[in-house]
């Protein structure tokens, strides 16, 4: 037998195309799109040339789905690109008699232009391609709520049923399968939601590791306080976890990722990599290596992409030696091999991490020739019933504190005021919807109740825009409830703006109908 690892990785932007360009809107798209979903990409398809037979979870939320599937986005991306390899070619017209900078500059055209010619080759459609990867069993990508909603502070079951009904049509409409995997939104989990995640065919979900209570007693209070719980013994997150309805979930291995998550403790904050902070004021393209983490930016030296390929090759071979170590620990105590799941957002890979994708596919390389560990998928391992115990979780999330904070707090209790009071309207006029209004109403509800708008706000990383589009899609539920309810025509919200390509054409009959028999 060998120990199982599984990474995972969560792909998930908000609604954001049309939504401004900088520094908040659809450049954040652009952006991972170019850093991130690319490179990983093009790694993926190298393993699979290169015949390494590598596993990996990919969740894509549906509200990116959406996004990348639109023909605006694809026709928006290659004027990003084209903007990209002219600022570089001024780049290099300035880099004149600094040779350095000159070729390292020539080389992020080179990559540029790469990126752009296997866009093309896809035919921009990145879904698609991740979709023909899971066909041939190196991707399993895994569903989420719709819009990314904070499932565990809605009022009623109604808005957590529409989040992942619409989530898991969108999947299955853009895959051609139906979602067998399912990551909880921030990781947040209250007891009951495993019910409604196992009636809509789903099998397994995503958990952060404090998640687990071995008395078997979740917390009962939401928002004003913490009840007493044992802690989970320390290789709680080796195995995965039967807690009823049929349903399987997995608890994120805290050892590993805090390896390489943390920039100040973990692999990213080396010296030899490149510093995501210091651009060129041309271009905006980064020159420099992070040096040492107390060198102030205006001292950061010149970026080698050789020394950074190098630290990877060392970094993965690193961690895969902890891969063998935790599980030899874990098998010297329980006299079995365990699961190591390590889950990141993917966006820490190639965006916030430049060498983030190389060291991802220098590791799915050593672990695939690796005797003491394996690749599998959470299917994989609960088909072959592997380490499986019965088990509990309480409420909690990856957020500060490992509950709702981040989410709910002094700066955002308006919105969840907000929040609750569309919920009950919506409850209430749900049977009598039909038709594009009923559909449009659906549609900016799932968009007013995305936790990014919250993170947003209690972060301060774009506070007044989490704030404005929070209030643009919850104004435009008010306006269709308000027009449906007087019986006045409802504005086709589709030729007002270009949120026609986001939740087309919601299953408004089968959700009345699912939550009618609930």
């Amino acid at each position: 037998m060998a120990g199982l690892f599984s990474i995972v990785l969560h792909s998930h932007l908000p609604f954001c195309l049309g939504k401004g360009k900088w520094p908040f809107g659809e450049e954040w798209l652009f952006e991972i799109t170019l850093d991130t979903y690319l490179p990983l990409l093009k790694a993926f398809l190298e393993l699979k040339e290169e015949k390494i037979d590598f596993k990996v979870q990919f969740g894509i939320t549906p509200v990116l789905m959406e996004q990348l599937k639109s023909v605006y986005f694809q026709d928006e991306f290659l004027k990003y690109l084209d903007s990209k390899e002219t600022l570089l070619l001024k780049d290099q017209e300035s880099f004149q008699g600094k040779p350095e900078y000159f070729n390292l500059a020539n080389l992020y055209l080179d990559e540029l232009l790469y990126y752009k010619k296997l866009f093309l080759q896809i035919n921009g459609d990145l879904v698609k391609a991740f979709s023909q990867l899971q066909k041939e069993g190196y991707l399993e990508i895994l569903t989420s709520a719709a819009t990314h909603g904070y499932l565990p502070l809605f009022n009623n079951n109604l808005s957590i049923i529409s989040q992942i009904m619409t989530g898991c049509e969108v999947y299955e409409k853009h895959t051609g399968q139906k979602p067998i995997g399912f990551w909880l939104p921030e990781c947040s989990y209250k007891p009951g939601l495993e019910k409604i995640i196992s009636e809509l065919g789903l099998n397994y979900f995503i958990a952060d590791s404090h998640a687990l209570t071995e008395e078997g007693t979740a917390l009962t209070t939401r928002l004003y306080g913490i009840h007493k719980y044992k802690e989970p013994s320390k290789y709680s997150t080796y195995y995965s976890y039967d807690i009823g309805s049929n349903l399987t979930t997995f608890l994120r291995n805290p050892s590993t990722s805090e390896l390489v998550w943390s920039r100040d403790l973990g692999y990213p904050g080396d010296g030899a990599y490149r510093e995501f902070h210091k651009k060129y004021e041309i271009s905006g393209f980064p020159y420099w290596k992070i040096t040492a983490k107390d060198t102030p930016l205006d001292k950061k030296e010149l970026y080698s992409i050789e020394d950074a390929r190098d630290k990877t090759k060392s970094h993965a071979s690193h961690f895969v030696s902890m891969l063998r170590s935790l599980n030899s620990n874990f098998k010297r105590v329980n006299k079995s091999d365990g699961i190591i799941l390590s889950a990141f957002d993917t966006e820490l890979f190639g965006h916030w991490w430049n060498e983030g994708v190389e060291w991802l596919k220098e590791v799915l390389k050593i672990v695939s020739k690796e005797p003491g560990m394996a690749m599998a998928h959470p299917s994989e391992m609960i088909k072959n019933s592997f380490n499986i115990k019965a088990g509990n979780l309480k409420e909690s999330s990856w957020g500060m504190g490992g509950f709702h904070y981040t989410w709910y707090n002094s700066e955002t209790m308006w919105i969840w005021d907000m929040i609750h009071e569309d919920e009950k309207e919506l409850e209430n006029i749900l049977p009598s919807l039909q038709g594009l209004e009923g559909e449009l109403l659906i549609r900016e509800f799932l968009l007013e109740t995305s936790s990014d708008w919250p993170f947003l706000i209690t972060t301060s990383q774009a506070k007044e825009y989490g704030k404005k589009r929070f209030m643009e899609h919850r104004n435009k539920f008010r306006n269709i409830l308000l027009n449906i309810k007087s019986g006045s025509v409802v504005p086709d919200i589709n030729k007002l703006d270009k949120d026609d390509f986001i939740f087309k054409n919601i299953n408004l009959e089968g959700l009345k109908n699912y939550y009618a028999r609930t």
